[in-house]
């Protein structure tokens, strides 16, 4: 008898409680405190015209981060084991390390198998957009605060 009265009284407890406690608004969920529903969609944007042969290089965020692409890529696009018209310009095993001014940047030599020590391409590890992207003139949706360690 003494344990039903305290498990009853346990339970009304309980009951009280949740009934007290009011629902969560949806923008009291998560980090950004904001409603799920005022999401701004982003502004359409479109990638450079700049036709490959009139493209500067662009800076690199950090010493080791893959180049962007400066131009344009929409007639390279997908890129396939049998169709990759990123080499037909970066394929240029004597200029890797070189930067020659109106020269395309060369793929450097992680981007080869060595085949008795010459460098061979292998087109099944060339799918350049994996790391390599077209930049677009965009506002940040989230401020960035990365310093580079250079």
């Amino acid at each position: 008898m003494k344990n039903s009265a305290l498990l009853i009284g346990i339970t009304a407890v309980i009951v009280a409680a949740c009934a007290a406690s009011r629902p969560v608004a949806d923008n009291e969920m998560g980090l950004s405190k904001t409603s799920v529903f005022e999401d701004p969609s982003p502004s359409v944007f479109d990638y450079p015209k700049t036709e490959p042969s009139a493209a500067t290089a662009l800076p690199r965020a950090w010493n080791s981060a893959p180049p962007q692409v400066p131009h344009k890529i929409d007639a390279f696009v997908p890129i396939t084991t049998n169709k990759n018209m990123c080499v037909t310009c970066h394929d240029k095993p004597s200029l890797i390390g070189k930067k020659t001014k109106g020269i395309p940047t060369s793929m450097p030599e992680s981007h080869y198998d060595t085949i008795e020590g010459k460098l061979v391409r292998n087109n099944g590890r060339h799918v350049c957009t994996q790391c390599h992207a077209p930049q677009a003139s965009v506002a940040e949706l989230v401020g960035n605060t990365f310093k580079t360690d250079q």
